[in-house]
């Protein structure tokens, strides 16, 4: 698959001679794509600059030691992965808190696609360090283990398998980053998609639309018009196009609320690209149980 980057698009600086590391391909490119999204929010609407870097070095313990999630990591050969950007920077302040999943700011672009980088990296017994200064921009530098094992690719069952979509996705947010992101994702998958900063946009996007989406993927807390509300008049407009609803709550609270109303599908945030890929293949895999039309 191909990533699909935003503007600026980065400069690419990578050594080819690098010694194997043992990593789920999907999650490294979720990792790329959400370094690279924050990058670019950080930079803004003014000309900037992506550097991507990717290189080996020896790390010791102390090294080691100043790097997120905090985890004890062997001394040893590490592979790193490096996306610079010459946006806004951080403070110290905002250091200590990229990625708590529920901080995010206007002028840093950090919050849920950052708490996904590090839970995959953690996972993968790695570590990040973050060099930033403000007004100077922000390197993110993330560490995997080297491993002595050769380096193996999918065999062509397992490329094949690797599923897609068609079609157009309308995705409704109120965070930027939650919408850059899913489209990042969702254009990966092979869909064209639409996007909303609320309900009511949502709506009037879907009654224009031509074609109309496959697909909804709708917020549960939106400013103006929240996701309960679309919901019920989307049913209204339509009753058969799946609705993916997707929330920080976990699914059982959500899917209370929901019950009996004929909901395809759901996602926690931070969600990374499988558990995306999962939710929108089961809702379109399936032939949702047609809802009674609501009032």
């Amino acid at each position: 698959m191909v990533l699909t980057f935003p503007d600026p698009f980065p400069d690419f600086r990578c050594d080819r001679a690098l010694p194997a590391v043992e990593a789920d391909p999907t999650q490294m490119r979720q990792v790329i794509m959400n370094l690279v999204i924050n990058a670019s929010e950080a930079i803004g609407e003014k000309d900037g600059q992506i550097i991507i870097a990717t290189g080996a070095r020896e790390c010791d313990e102390p090294y080691l030691r100043e790097t997120w999630p905090n985890d004890p990591l062997p001394a040893g050969r590490y592979v790193f992965l490096e996306v610079a950007d010459n946006g806004c920077g951080m403070d110290r302040d905002t250091l200590t808190r990229i990625f708590d999943p529920f901080f995010s700011t206007k002028f840093t672009g950090r919050g849920l696609g950052l708490a996904a980088v590090l839970g995959i990296v953690r996972g993968h017994k790695g570590g990040i360090k973050v060099y930033s200064e403000v007004s100077r921009g922000t390197t993110f530098k993330v560490l995997f283990p080297a491993t002595p094992r050769q380096a193996v690719g999918p065999s062509p069952g397992e490329a094949a398998s690797e599923w897609g979509g068609q079609g157009v996705v309308l995705v409704a947010d109120d965070g930027e980053e939650i919408r850059q992101v899913a489209r990042a994702m969702l254009e990966e998958l092979g869909f064209t998609v639409l996007t909303a900063v609320d309900g009511k946009m949502a709506l009037a996007l879907f009654r224009e639309a031509h074609p109309r989406p496959v697909l909804v993927l709708l917020d549960l807390t939106m400013p103006t018009m929240g996701g309960e509300e679309t919901y019920r008049l989307l049913r209204q407009i339509d009753l058969t196009v799946p609705v993916v609803m997707m929330s920080r709550f976990n699914e059982q609270e959500v899917s209370q609320k929901f019950l009996g109303r004929g909901l395809a599908g759901f996602v926690q945030k931070p969600f990374d690209l499988a558990a995306l890929r999962q939710a929108i293949r089961r809702a379109l895999a399936e032939e949702a149980p047609r809802p009674p039309a609501e009032r």
